[in-house]
């Protein structure tokens, strides 16, 4: 009889055959016919994490934020096979190997994403999911469901952090990036990658950016994580620590750093200039519709989803850190207020905001990940 053999973890001594898993690093040649793209091939990677043979367990699309990297779902994948659910995520154009070599405007971004995904869930015979976005990935979720194609089933979408433009939120910070020249946001990605407290000041929604971020005191170095994470509150305990080493997780920034320098860039101007006229004819950079500012563009997507998706079919939560500074109160309220007008958050815990939790930090806390997992899981029963 051949001897069983464990497939590594994020847990094991040596990060490098964790990620080395084929479930992390899959590629798909896509025929393109998009406007205002040349290319007509193009190339996505992505990854799929796996199920057991015979089973049915539900597939979650997250939508990363800055960036977008495939590999935040090698953090992800430990929770979510204790929860019995597989998560697909791709890597945003020009992050990884994804449309490496095709030319986009980025009025261009999210179509080309949509037709990627459209592509890979084609090849995995995939028909029915559940969306998880985060941050400005919020802009491509919403993409996704306003051009859901016949056959393609969406349950349920969570809004991890959702981005929500200066103009609307008054965000200082992100008030003077969008003033600085285009070639320094589109920098970004360099920055991040040579000073690494760049990296942690941004904290732009790539969600493994904050996995670098504060050192720890020789004290709470010698507690163990299992003992850190009990001192917190009960909605501030994070799960990483179970399902991945220090030593894998600072491998997976080098490498999302490595592989989306470009992207974070593409991305920074994405958001900073999303309504703003576009030269190809496209509605907005962002792609989700027409309006004379940002909050038209925005609430004018968000009541032809409700158009689209009638009597409550398509089920919305809103997850926000309090402490998000790149939202702050002023952009959050804005965004609950059309939400809830249009019947979008209307359930008992539709909407959460996690006490003392940041801009990045929902996406590692056991009790908000743990919970839309769950959902997930619940909704295929």
């Amino acid at each position: 009889m051949d001897p069983v053999t464990q497939a590594p973890s994020g847990l094991d001594e040596d990060p490098s055959a964790y990620l080395a898993l084929p479930r992390f690093s899959r590629t798909l040649d896509l025929d393109l016919d998009l406007a205002g793209v040349a290319s007509r091939t193009s190339t996505v990677t992505y990854a799929l994490t796996d199920a057991p043979p015979d089973a049915a367990w539900p597939v979650l699309i997250f939508f990363n934020g800055l960036g977008g990297h495939r590999l935040i779902a090698a953090l992800i994948d430990g929770i979510a096979r204790a929860h019995r659910v597989q998560i697909l995520t791709l890597d945003k154009p020009h992050s990884g190997g994804s449309a490496r070599g095709t030319p986009l405007p980025l009025a261009a971004r999210t179509r080309w994403m949509h037709a990627a995904l459209l592509a890979v869930l084609a090849h995995e015979r995939i028909t029915r999911v559940a969306l998880l976005s985060h941050s400005n990935g919020l802009f491509y979720a919403l993409y996704t469901l306003l051009h859901l194609p016949p056959g393609l089933t969406a349950t349920s979408w969570t809004i991890s952090g959702p981005f929500v433009p200066q103009r609307i939120s008054g965000a200082l910070g992100l008030r003077l990036a969008a003033a600085l020249p285009a070639p320094l946001p589109n920098a970004l990605g360099s920055l991040m990658q040579v000073i690494p407290p760049v990296a942690r000041a941004a904290s732009w929604g790539g969600g493994v950016l904050s996995l670098s971020a504060g050192l720890l005191s020789p004290a709470a170095a010698a507690s163990t994580p299992d003992a850190r994470e009990r001192q917190k509150p009960a909605h501030q305990r994070g799960y990483m620590h179970r399902y991945a080493t220090p030593r894998c997780r600072q491998e997976i920034t080098r490498r999302m750093l490595a592989e989306s320098r470009v992207a974070i860039g593409e991305e920074a101007l994405f958001c900073l200039h999303g309504g703003d006229p576009t030269s190809d004819g496209a509605d907005s950079v962002w792609g989700i519709g027409p309006g004379a500012t940002d909050a038209d563009v925005l609430r004018g997507a968000f009541a032809r989803l409700v158009e689209l998706h009638p009597d409550d079919a398509l089920r919305i939560r809103v997850v926000y850190g309090a402490a998000d500074g790149l939202v702050p109160a002023r952009g959050r309220a804005w965004l609950k207020g059309v939400l809830e007008a249009l019947g979008l958050v209307r359930e008992e815990g539709a909407w959460t905001e996690v006490p003392g939790a940041g801009h990045d930090d929902v996406l590692f806390l056991e009790e908000v990940v743990g919970k839309i997992l769950g959902r997930v899981q619940e909704a295929c029963v």
